[in-house]
């Protein structure tokens, strides 16, 4: 009996490898937390056919080969999702996405996409689109946590504020300079400036962190198919000017993507993971799969954060956005709000279509809510929409939303 005991030691050992390595196993849980079968993945490989429904926001059912009937219980707010289809519903130019999230959560509420007038909520995962003047955001954040700037910082550039020629990359040049202040350059998209900011005080391979550190060129853990935002390595100063500038059409980036980088200065520095499924149950009630808020260290200090909420407040009140955003603050809704973000347009790789972003994000400062948005517009030869005001419109119905449920909350009374 005891020449046996070995040999049970070595299968169980065995055993507990095998399981460990195959699909969808889940470690156990530490003490107290929910016991789950499924992984982030494995839900993603199996879902990967059920964008529609899950975007509806409606419990539903699959059958997986394996596990057999399952019913999926998605994020999506369905009165947010059915309000960004409206503003969708309409659009005339090539492409479009809407995407809110919750902030501090990663709860992707409404995942809306329209490709030539056919609803296609695809369109928010695709990581296709330019970039553009979005990756400032990167370029903003590592200056401020490594180089020590402040919003105020005053800088200098020559040449105009939307080119980028090699000449404007000089730290000396012969023409007279513009000084302008940080929060100014990122508020007007100032390439130069930008470009001069990887090029002499952050350096390539710093860049080249902070965007892989906030959501580039890595895969995102997500129960859809999200695609991987891509990021060139740069192989001269130039290429690192343009990177650092978004004045570059091989980095892109998906709607979600973009979402998610603006959260991370509303989260204390924080990346956090999005979720748009809440629950899977099996035939027999047990749940498989929770949908939960999974955060990482902290990428960048809170003066930093400060800073940058500062620079996305510049775009929409003295910015590239402030036309959109004008007099908000006399709105019954948004007046109410904090309200940031940051502006992106460039021409995609053939030049036939125009990339237009909008990434930012409302908070509420009485509740402490807060929502990141994401509108992308791909042009034609016209430009039927604005990104910049259908994220202003969403973000307004999105906080009308949570505002008229929580007015209809009504507290029971407790027996005393």
């Amino acid at each position: 009996m005891s020449g046996k005991r070995p040999l049970l030691i070595m299968a169980a050992v065995l055993f507990c490898l095998l399981c460990l390595a195959a699909p969808g196993f889940a470690a156990p849980a530490a003490p107290g937390a929910k016991q789950t079968t499924l992984d982030k993945n494995t839900v993603a490989a199996f879902l990967s056919d059920n964008l529609d429904e899950i975007t509806q926001g409606q419990p539903f059912s699959v059958k997986h080969p394996r596990l057999g009937p399952l019913t999926i219980t998605p994020a999506i707010d369905p009165q947010m999702q059915r309000r960004a289809e409206e503003l969708l519903a309409s659009n005339r130019d090539r492409r479009a996405a809407l995407v809110v999230l919750e902030a501090d959560t990663g709860r992707v509420l409404a995942l809306a996409g329209i490709n030539r007038r056919r609803k296609d909520p695809g369109v928010g995962l695709r990581a296709d689109a330019p970039a553009a003047s979005l990756f400032k955001v990167v370029t903003a954040a590592a200056a401020l946590e490594e180089v020590s700037l402040d919003p105020s910082t005053r800088l200098t550039f020559v040449g105009r504020p939307h080119t980028l020629f090699r000449y404007q990359l000089n730290e000396r040049t012969r023409r007279r300079g513009r000084v302008v202040t940080l929060s100014k350059s990122f508020a007007e998209s100032n390439n130069p400036i930008f470009a001069r900011l990887g090029v002499h005080k952050i350096g390539g391979d710093l860049l080249v962190w902070y965007a892989r550190a906030l959501g580039f060129d890595r895969r995102l853990p997500f129960e859809l198919p999200l695609a991987v935002s891509k990021l060139p390595e740069p192989a001269d100063d130039f290429q690192l000017g343009e990177l650092a500038c978004g004045y570059h059409r091989h980095t892109t980036m998906s709607p979600v993507h973009a979402a998610l980088m603006v959260s991370v200065f509303i989260n204390g520095g924080r990346f956090v993971e999005p979720f748009a499924v809440n629950k899977v149950t099996g035939a027999g009630e047990e749940v498989l799969y929770l949908g939960q808020v999974r955060t990482k260290g902290r990428l960048v200090s809170q003066d930093t954060c400060e800073s940058m909420r500062e620079l996305f407040e510049a775009t929409v009140t003295e910015g590239t956005a402030r036309r959109a955003f004008s007099r908000a603050n006399r709105d019954n809704i948004l007046g109410g709000l904090q309200l940031g973000g940051k502006t992106g347009t460039l021409r995609g790789p053939d030049l036939t279509e125009l990339f237009e972003w909008f990434a930012g994000y409302g908070h509420d400062p009485n509740t402490g809510r807060s929502l990141a948005i994401c509108a992308l517009v791909v042009h034609g030869k016209v430009r039927y929409s604005n990104p910049k005001r259908m994220a202003r419109q969403m973000l307004k119905e999105a906080f009308r939303i949570t505002q008229a449920r929580a007015a209809t909350t009504v507290k029971r009374p407790s027996n005393l």
